[in-house]
C-alpha cells in the first residue's frame, strides 16, 4: 500500500481509523497482561486491521479484500481454541463494511457480489453462533432455532448492507448520466448558438456582396467609375462582415461579461436597410425613434429584420418591394413583408437554415416568430416579451 494511497484517505475514514486504533489499544494491553500465543495473535491481526480501514472508501476492492482474509485468519485463530470462549471479536463488523464499500463504489458489480457471498458463508461460523455452557463458560455448537435466527440477522445486515450501498451506486450513476447529458445539451446548444450567429452575420453580408459583385461585372463593361464603386462597397461590406466575424470569436474565447455583449442593436438597424436598398431592394421602413430594450431582443430584432431582407434579395431578387414595420409597445412587434417585382416560379429553392435559426432566436426570448406565403409574396413577422435591462 503505497504512501499516496494513504494520503488519499477520506475524512470519515480516518475517524474511524482512529476510534478502531483505540480496540487495537485494548488487545495490546491485553496480550502484554497475558502474553499466550493466541494473545498475540489476535494483537497482531487486529493491527492490521487498521490500515485498510483508513482505505475503507479511497480503495474499497483492496480494503475488502483485507477485511475478508484477516477475518478468515481471525475465524482460523478463533476455532483453533475451541472449546475456550474469545468473546466476539469488533471486528466482525468489517464484514459488512466490505460488502457496503464495494456494492456501494465499485463499477464492476461481480466484485460487490462475490464479497457478499464470502460475507454469508463466513456468516455460518461467525463466533455469534455458538452457544455458552452456562457452568464451564466454554462455546459448544448446537444447530437449532437459535442458530437459524442469528444466520437470518446475520444475512439481513449483509443484506441491507448490499442494497443500501446498490441503491446509492445506483442513485450516483443517474447523477452521472444526467450530468453527462446536461454537458452534452449545453454543447448542442452552443453549437446551435454558433451556427446561428455565423449563419446571421455572414448570410446577409455574402448575399449583398454576390448581389453587388454581379452589378459590379455588368457595370465594368461599360463604366469603369461604377463598377468601382461596387467593388468598394463590396469591400466595405466583405469588412463589416469580418467584424462581427471576429467578434463572435472574441466573444467565445473570452469568459468577461463584456465581450459577450451583443454586437448589432437596432441602431444599426438603417445602415443595413440603406446595404440593401444599395443592392436593389425597394424598402418601406417604419421603424421606431428611440429604442428601450434589451440587448439581446435588441440583437434578435435585427438578425430577423436581416433575415428577411436577405432572403427577399436572395429568392425574389432585385427590384422586390420590402415593406419593413416595428413597433416597440407592450411587446416588440416586427413585420416584412416582400413582393416580387416580377413574376416567381411557384417554389424557391432554399435551406431554410435561416428562419429556423431566428425562430429559434425569437422562442429562446420567449417570444414567437411566424413566416407565411410563397415567392411571389412573402410575410415574417415576430413578437418579442419587452426587457428593459440593457444587459439582459
Amino acid at each position: 500500500m503505497s504512501i499516496d494511497t494513504l494520503a488519499k484517505a477520506r475524512l470519515g475514514d480516518k475517524i474511524l481509523t482512529a476510534v478502531a486504533a483505540l480496540v487495537v489499544l485494548l488487545y495490546l494491553t491485553w496480550a502484554s497482561a497475558n502474553p499466550g500465543a493466541i494473545e498475540l495473535i489476535q494483537a497482531a491481526l487486529s493491527l492490521l486491521f487498521l490500515p485498510f480501514i483508513w482505505v475503507w472508501r479511497t480503495k474499497p476492492v483492496l480494503s475488502a479484500a483485507g477485511f475478508i482474509v484477516l477475518l478468515g485468519a481471525w475465524a482460523a485463530a478463533w476455532i483453533s481454541q475451541l472449546p475456550a470462549n474469545l468473546g466476539v471479536t469488533p471486528w466482525a463488523l468489517t464484514a459488512p463494511m466490505a460488502v457496503y464499500a464495494t456494492s456501494r463504489y465499485v463499477e464492476r458489480r461481480a466484485i460487490a457480489r462475490t464479497v457478499l457471498s464470502a460475507a454469508l458463508l463466513g456468516s455460518f461460523i461467525s463466533p455469534a453462533m455458538w452457544r455458552i455452557d452456562p457452568a464451564s463458560f466454554s462455546l459448544f455448537f448446537q444447530l437449532d432455532r437459535r442458530y437459524f435466527a442469528l444466520l437470518v440477522v446475520h444475512w439481513a445486515v449483509l443484506g441491507s448492507a448490499y442494497f443500501i450501498a446498490a441503491r446509492y451506486f445506483d442513485l450516483d450513476r443517474q447523477r452521472e448520466r444526467l450530468a453527462q447529458e446536461r454537458f452534452h445539451q449545453a454543447q448542442e446548444e452552443e453549437r446551435l448558438l454558433i451556427a446561428r450567429e455565423l449563419h446571421d452575420v455572414l448570410a446577409h453580408s455574402l448575399t449583398l456582396i454576390k448581389v453587388q459583385a454581379n452589378a459590379g461585372i455588368i457595370a465594368a463593361r461599360t463604366d469603369t467609375t461604377a463598377a468601382g464603386e461596387t467593388l468598394k462597397t463590396i469591400r466595405d461590406g466583405a469588412d463589416s462582415a469580418l467584424k462581427e466575424v471576429r467578434g463572435i470569436v472574441t466573444a467565445l474565447r473570452s469568459t468577461g461579461p463584456t465581450a459577450l455583449e451583443p454586437a448589432q442593436q437596432l441602431e444599426h438597424v438603417q445602415g443595413i436597410i440603406d446595404g440593401f436598398r444599395t443592392a436593389g431592394l425597394k424598402i418601406d421602413a417604419d421603424l421606431p425613434t428611440s429604442y428601450e430594450v434589451s440587448a439581446l431582443n435588441q440583437l434578435a430584432l435585427v438578425r430577423i429584420i436581416s433575415e428577411g431582407l436577405t432572403n427577399a434579395l436572395r429568392h425574389q431578387g432585385i427590384g422586390t418591394h420590402v415593406r419593413v414595420k416595428l413597433a416597440l409597445a407592450d411587446a416588440a412587434r416586427v413585420t416584412l413583408t416582400s413582393t416580387a417585382s416580377s413574376p416567381m416560379p411557384s417554389e424557391v429553392s432554399g435551406s431554410g437554415v435561416g428562419l429556423v435559426g431566428v425562430k429559434e432566436r425569437a422562442q429562446a426570448l420567449g417570444g414567437t416568430l411566424i413566416s407565411s406565403g410563397d415567392a411571389q409574396k412573402f410575410t415574417l413577422h415576430a413578437e418579442l416579451p419587452l426587457h428593459k435591462d440593457n444587459h439582459a
